[in-house]
């Protein structure tokens, strides 16, 4: 008698495993031949979950790796990471009563983040309304392009010292002020090229204060939020050093990087009333306790570095960090490239050539096109 119980227990449960349906997502789009479609979802934990890939359907960018999942929709940044109920968006931490899962290679969001987070957040074009998904734009059909309107990037440039400020003098008189604007205005016509919207802090001999630069950037950026500060200089010390390096603003961690920061931020002797912007380390503090810019500006100086090291013949000086007042107050990932040594005579003689400006130029542009195409889901995590 229990043995045939046990066997019609086990018949029933086999049996509402096999009556059990896979739940159905409904998107609805605009009007067109793809505005409607269905995506199978799974159960898991007893409630329906439907794949993070919907959200490519709607038009979102998905980055999937090892440890996190970003969704980039509407310039908003989604991170989930399986086996967790929270997630992050550009307006803080969320949290789902489910946990987000991972089905083989792709991971489940709970129903509930459909149903009702992303109408929520998202509802200028976003709502769930007569049992479907529904979006004011086309759905994105798989393996098709789509006509979107390309997303701008802005990009800042900024040749160090000018007018008075000549900056450092190479042994063959040449002057650092002219080597960097000259790089600037090659890789300016570079970038341009490849779309990007390109503004100098200057395009002739003139001084700019080092505190109207960031500011600057800050006008050209209007609010946008992919934008980066290329600040460009020549470095000096003793005869016999060479290479090149990448900075970030943070508190120099070395006495060299301290000596290359005092050096560069004694640009601003030449200023008019050059000692009524207050404090410098207090400007500093201040912009650091933004950890984003600090995050993305040491990726964008890591990027700068390989791709200069890839041609550059002096050693490789790495990234490195310091107080330097030109990348103060940028709301944008921002770096300070040393290019070489103009107080060494063969470095001196390299810069003062066409072609190494050139190779200068194209390998910022390189490295500006590989930051902005490997970076894409830091760009909604920062302050506007």
């Amino acid at each position: 008698m229990l043995r045939a119980l046990i066997a019609l227990l086990l018949a029933l449960t086999t049996a509402s495993v096999v009556r059990a349906q896979a739940p159905t997502l409904r998107l609805v789009g605009a009007d067109g031949a793809d505005g409607e479609a269905s995506v199978e979802g799974l159960l898991l934990d007893g409630a329906a979950a439907f794949p993070a890939d919907v959200l490519a359907r709607l038009g979102a960018r998905i980055i999937d790796d090892t440890f996190e999942t970003r969704a980039i929709i509407d310039g908003d940044t989604l991170v989930f990471a399986a086996g967790s109920p929270f997630f992050r968006s550009s307006r803080g931490t969320h949290a789902l009563a489910l946990p987000v899962r991972r089905a083989g290679s792709t991971l489940h969001l709970p129903e509930q983040f459909f149903l009702e987070w992303l109408p929520q957040h998202h509802g200028g074009r976003i709502a769930w309304r007569g049992g479907a998904l529904r979006t004011t734009s086309a759905l994105v059909v798989p393996g098709r392009t789509t006509g979107a309107a390309p997303v701008t990037r802005v990009v800042v440039i900024d040749p160090g010292h000018g007018g008075r400020d000549a900056g450092k003098i190479g042994p063959n008189g040449v002057r650092e002020k002219d080597v960097v604007l000259a790089i600037g205005q090659r890789l300016r016509d570079l970038l341009r090229e490849r779309g990007y919207e390109v503004h100098m802090t200057r395009e002739r001999d003139t001084l700019i204060a080092l505190a109207d630069r960031p500011r600057m950037a800050n006008e050209w950026k209007h609010g946008r939020q992919r934008a980066v500060f290329l600040s460009i200089h020549a470095n000096s010390w003793r005869p016999s050093v060479k290479g090149f390096e990448t900075y970030f603003l943070s508190d120099a961690r070395t006495e060299d990087a301290r000596r290359v920061a005092e050096m560069e931020n004694a640009a601003e002797q030449y200023e008019e009333n050059s000692g009524a912007n207050g404090d410098v380390a207090d400007m500093i503090l201040n912009s650091l306790r933004n950890d984003f810019y600090v995050r993305a500006s040491n990726d964008l100086a890591e990027v700068v570095q390989r791709s200069i090291a890839e041609f550059h013949d002096g050693p490789d000086r790495g990234v490195k960090q310091a107080g330097f007042r030109v990348l103060v107050g940028a709301l944008m990932p921002a770096v300070l490239i040393e290019t070489a040594y103009l107080s060494n005579p063969e470095e001196a003689r390299l810069l003062a050539r066409a072609d190494f400006q050139q190779k200068l130029a194209d390998g910022i542009a390189e490295a500006v096109d590989r930051f902005f195409s490997q970076h894409e889901h830091l760009w909604a995590e920062g302050a506007q």
